[in-house]
């Protein structure tokens, strides 16, 4: 009767570490997700800041062009 007790308390040790682990190592994949989305992520201030320059930068462009094409006085 003990070794029937002893059996089946191993037997949900091993179902319960199996569990753990899987466990654990969903928490430690999701933590490097974490840390790959703080190295990745930009802010609202830095993205309209690119935007700005961005928009300048088309803006110059455009100007260049339409120099070229001798519709602006330069």
């Amino acid at each position: 009767m003990e070794h029937i007790v002893e059996f089946i308390l191993s037997g949900a040790i091993g179902v319960i570490s199996f569990f753990l682990k899987r466990t654990m190592n969903e928490l430690d994949g999701c933590k490097r997700d974490i840390v790959k989305i703080k190295e990745d992520y930009i802010t609202k201030e830095d993205f309209f800041r690119e935007q700005t320059e961005n928009r300048r930068k088309l803006d110059r462009i455009m100007d260049i062009l339409l120099e070229m094409k001798g519709e602006r006085n330069g």
